[in-house]
């Protein structure tokens, strides 16, 4: 995967859902190093980076308060999307997973490191907004 194919998935997969949830996407950092998006809302930040050299694919979401972002190593605060997936994918619906399922369809990937991102765009559809109904309920 290449930055412009990491741009196009993530404006095909995550911009999509992100911004129905009431997240910008900030200006993209692609380098020969690191590929990295962060989508802003008023209470958190949805980072999506991939480092091409290792071939490792990160997705955190992290809490705002006051203004400012939780410290990437506050796990209570910084929630990894394998995190997200551990509390609340079990309460995922097949019915859901099949309306995530037809609503990604149509976004085309080449190689097993653009098939992460999409599944990791999936993962992200059907967990964050359970994650965030229980932010605000707190």
């Amino acid at each position: 995967m290449n930055g412009q194919d990491f741009l196009r998935i993530v404006k095909e997969a995550f911009v999509p859902f992100l911004a129905e949830l009431g997240f910008t996407m900030g200006e993209p950092l692609i380098s020969g190093r690191l590929y990295r998006v962060v989508f802003n809302s008023l209470e958190h930040s949805v980072s999506v980076s991939f480092e091409p050299g290792e071939k490792t694919l990160f997705i955190w979401v992290s809490t705002r308060e006051g203004g400012e972002l939780a410290a990437i190593d506050d796990r209570s605060k910084t929630l990894r999307l394998s995190d997200l997936n551990r509390r609340y994918m079990k309460a995922v619906t097949a019915e859901q997973r099949a309306s995530i399922d037809a609503f990604f369809k149509s976004v085309v990937v080449k190689d097993e490191e653009e098939k992460a991102l999409l599944n990791s765009a999936k993962q992200l559809c059907l967990v964050l907004p359970k994650y965030l109904a229980e932010y605000r309920n707190r």
